[in-house]
């Protein structure tokens, strides 16, 4: 199943940065934030989660 990922346009200076100065480091830990925040939103294939109670108080 294909996923698509989309940046923001800090975060993809912040990637070029990461590339330009070659840094290892760097690059590891932003590589495991995003495997964090995909694993944060696990089920998420239908939408978000109705809200719970009556309609218009959600």
């Amino acid at each position: 199943m294909p996923i698509t990922v989309t940046f923001s346009d800090a975060e993809q200076q912040k990637i070029e940065a990461i590339v330009i100065d070659k840094d290892k480091d760097a690059a590891l830990r932003y590589c495991s934030d995003l495997l964090d925040k995909f694993r944060g939103h696990p089920g998420h294939a239908c939408g978000p989660k109705s809200a719970e109670g009556s309609p218009g108080h959600g």
